[in-house]
């Protein structure tokens, strides 16, 4: 093979596969460095070298290519200058190794707790990772490969776990492209990711940035925009972070991008922009709302249609021909791909309808006096019409992320990416109201869904009315019922706070006699909470 190279552990293995793909008579197998195996032919050498590499990915560790104080013990790191090159065991230059952290260690016991849970893969970890994080210690290096493996599998413990990982964490995550998206959930990305080749790592950077200074980020973006060679996708990341910080001043850049040539890239700002309620984009967007649609009450129906279009002034009667103007705004392209699906939207205009009410900002519908609620329960003249508004608001109030309009969603149908939306005081309510009513469509095999939206801990307003309302379920419920609506499935194992375990071993206690089986349940419950207790009491006293 060539001679040794420089590249990063990962950069190598992406290397040698896309090589192995291609084939060795059609591209030179790269240079490996001190992953170079010999081989009978090239073709056997790659495939020598691709297993020590292999090797050294499932270890999670710098290996015989970099040297050994950067994954050693902290002591050992401190005894070199931050920063400083090392030299591998074979004389290779090493990486750039981890800046120092001047935390100290996480108690013995803490670790041996750690390692226990991420070795069970047990469903108490994040809530002890989270609660390590707080500590203000660091996690030893031999503990950050198997948490860093865990983590692939939840996005949710990434921030808890880069913050106990500290500058370590970060280094190690740019050795294993598996882990490599961790950077962006570091407490301080590093100050060169913006200039990394990879546009995760760039992105990460990004997103952090923009939490601190929106203006300067945004800057950033400005200058990146025109580099040749920036794909459509890393285009349409960077507006994206812009909605960290979104602000009035982030207006023009947002309005240029709408000239994008990609489809993918006016799409994020067509969210964005829709969100400014005072952007020259909001504008033009109500103004045709309140041009084309109409909205009468009559009864207890709510009848939304488009009017006739007789101005030789006004856009195009038929809205199935959208101009230049419109479809700079997104209208009538994000659903129309081919010559076929051009023809059907001729001859079905509720799809430029839709497009219509998913662009516009939802605050526009104040103009007609109907709050989202009112507006939900719309039908039409013609049936399309109710169809294609229950979409478009269902699209505008994702892309918008309206708490207001996903509250009036889930009083139709509690979808979970609705009840994402939904504020922490509405979440709560929303809880307490199916708990306390039982309706049909909030049925016990809706709750775990709803639970699941709570924080963590679950406020005890909740767990007092789960508790509550147990003699009101068991009567009637099967095993299965009251085991989904309670979250025995583990939901209240890991998310009810610790404190009340007393309370769910009375009530337990309380129904023993005629329900001996449902109150095993609850010492079960019982017994998980206390184990939580104690667990979490380990980290009282660091």
């Amino acid at each position: 093979m060539n001679e040794a190279s420089h590249q990063t552990g990962s950069e190598v293995w992406q290397d040698l596969v896309s090589t192995a793909l291609v084939g060795t008579d059609r591209r030179t197998p790269p240079a490996a460095g001190d992953f170079a195996a010999p081989g009978d032919s090239p073709a056997a050498a790659l495939l020598s070298s691709a297993a020590l590499m292999s090797a050294w990915r499932r270890a999670g560790n710098a290996g015989s290519a970099y040297s050994a104080v950067l994954v050693g013990d902290q002591d050992t790191e401190s005894s070199g200058a931050e920063g400083a090159e090392g030299t591998g065991s074979a004389g290779a230059p090493a990486a750039k190794s981890a800046a120092l952290d001047a935390r100290p260690l996480l108690p013995t016991a803490t670790s041996a707790r750690l390692t226990a849970l991420v070795a069970s893969r047990s469903e108490a970890l994040p809530e002890y990772l989270g609660a390590a994080a707080k500590t203000g210690c660091r996690a030893p290096a031999e503990l950050l490969p198997p948490l860093f493996d865990y983590a692939r599998g939840s996005i949710a413990v990434r921030a808890d776990l880069m913050k106990l990982a500290g500058p370590r964490g970060t280094w190690l995550a740019k050795q294993n492209q598996q882990w490599s998206t961790f950077t962006r959930f570091a407490a301080a990305p590093d100050p060169e990711a913006w200039l990394s080749e990879k546009p995760h790592e760039r992105v990460g950077y990004l997103n952090w940035f923009r939490g601190k200074d929106p203006a300067s980020a945004r800057v950033l973006v400005e200058e990146a925009w025109t580099q040749a060679g920036l794909s459509a996708e890393t285009r349409a990341a960077y507006v994206e972070a812009l909605a960290v910080g979104l602000g009035a001043e982030d207006e023009q850049f947002l309005e240029s991008a709408l000239d994008d040539k990609s489809r993918q890239v006016r799409a994020e700002a067509v969210r964005l922009l829709a969100t400014l309620p005072s952007s020259r984009f909001a504008e033009r967007m109500t103004a045709r709302l309140h041009e084309r649609v109409q909205v009468a009450v009559e009864g207890t129906a709510v009848l939304v249609t488009l009017k006739d279009k007789t101005d030789a002034d006004a856009e195009p009667a038929n809205p199935a021909e959208p101009t230049e103007d419109q479809i700079r705004d997104g209208i009538g392209e994000g659903w129309v791909q081919t010559e076929e699906e051009r023809r059907l939207a001729r001859m079905q205009p509720s799809y430029w309808l839709e497009d219509l009410i998913a662009s516009a900002p939802l605050a526009a519908w104040e103009h007609y006096g109907l709050s989202p609620a009112e507006l939900l329960r719309a039908t039409a003249a013609n049936r399309w019409e109710a169809n294609a508004c229950h979409r478009g608001w269902r699209s505008a109030t994702l892309r918008q992320k309206d708490s207001r309009w996903a509250e009036a969603f889930c009083a139709v149908n509690a979808s979970s990416e609705m009840l994402e939306l939904l504020s922490e005081e509405a979440a709560e309510r929303w809880c307490l109201a199916v708990v306390a009513s039982h309706r049909s469509q909030y049925s016990i095999h809706s709750a775990p869904i709803i639970l699941s939206r709570l924080g963590r801990p679950w406020p005890d307003a909740v767990c007092q009315a789960l508790l509550d309302s147990i003699p009101a379920y068991l009567p009637n419920a099967t095993r299965n019922d009251v085991a989904r609506f309670f979250g025995m499935d583990n939901l209240a194992g890991r998310w009810m706070p610790p404190s009340f375990a007393d309370a769910v071993a009375a009530k337990g206690e309380q129904i023993r006699a005629e329900l001996p089986l449902w109150a095993e349940d609850l010492d079960d419950l019982a017994a998980m909470l206390r184990d939580r207790a104690l667990m979490l009491a380990e980290l009282d006293s660091v």
